[in-house]
């Protein structure tokens, strides 16, 4: 063995310089590290596509579905979309179809007779909404009307279920309406969804409350407020659900969320009002 002399010390060359690895180690290492993180989030996004996939088939056997028969005030103020969101947060799964805009603003039920039984006749729905806009100038087409189509919807396993908005109605208007669905639901035993009296009982309570577009040019229609609202309504009606999580995924997100929830399932329950 050769040693190196110096002023203080002997040293050996061999312990004085530090082992390497060798490069074929080193990048098999470095491979083999890479394959396992690869392997891990692979398993990991696997997982979560799995649960995912079992949730939207329990969701999508467990779904109501709702067709929607109206006029734009329907969809201006996404009701359907909204109430989809927010009844997700109580695990209850809607899918919809609105026919809603094919209908004239100003439209009847009558506008949508044909295609209405139509959708109905196809056996893809739990609820059909019915909802009408010229109820004052034509009552006795309007009772008509609601009478074939429940009649239709019971003969289809569909439950039938009238909508009462009136974001475009005076005071006079809206009372005259209100009586006019009360009756037609009553006449037709059909559920009534009455968002338009929920409005007028949320004004009060909630200060400065913006339910209705000002300056749509097509006339007034509901807010995404109003909608939210009307969804609320919606949710507490047909599926006693009390909204008290606004979900991250709505339409609208305004600080009086909660209270317009609330509003609603006062408006619904009013044995359930503050508190």
């Amino acid at each position: 063995m050769v040693e190196i002399m110096t002023g203080k010390d002997t040293v050996n060359p061999q312990l004085s310089v530090k082992k390497k690895l060798p490069k074929r180690r080193i990048a098999f290492i470095v491979i083999l590290a890479v394959v396992l993180v690869l392997a891990f989030t692979w398993a990991v996004f696997t997982d979560v596509i799995i649960l995912r996939k079992t949730e939207d088939m329990e969701g999508a056997e467990n779904s109501t579905s709702i067709l929607f028969v109206g006029t734009s005030d329907v969809f201006v103020g996404n009701l359907p979309q909204q109430l989809q969101a927010i009844a997700r947060t109580h695990n209850v799964h809607i899918t919809y179809k609105d026919i809603s805009r094919h209908a004239n603003r100003g439209g009847t039920l009558r506008e949508h007779r044909e295609n209405a039984i139509n959708e109905m006749q196809s056996g893809r729905f739990d609820y059909v909404v019915f909802q009408d806009d010229q109820i004052r100038n034509d009552m006795e087409g309007f009772l008509d009307d609601v009478r074939l189509l429940s009649d239709e919807a019971r003969k289809n396993g569909v439950i039938p279920v009238l909508f009462n908005s009136a974001c475009a109605f005076d005071q006079e208007h809206l009372n005259m309406n209100t009586a006019s669905y009360k009756q037609a639901a009553d006449e037709a035993d059909t559920i009534l969804v009455n968002a338009a009296d929920a409005w007028v009982y949320a004004y009060p309570k909630i200060p400065g409350i913006s339910l209705i577009t000002r300056f749509d040019p097509r006339g007034p229609h509901p807010s995404k407020a109003g909608g939210f609202l009307t969804a609320c309504v919606f949710a507490a009606t047909l599926f006693d659900l009390h909204i008290e999580e606004i979900p991250k995924d709505s339409l609208y997100k305004g600080n009086d969320a909660v209270d317009l929830a609330q509003v609603a399932w006062e408006f619904v329950n009013p044995l359930h009002e503050d508190g």
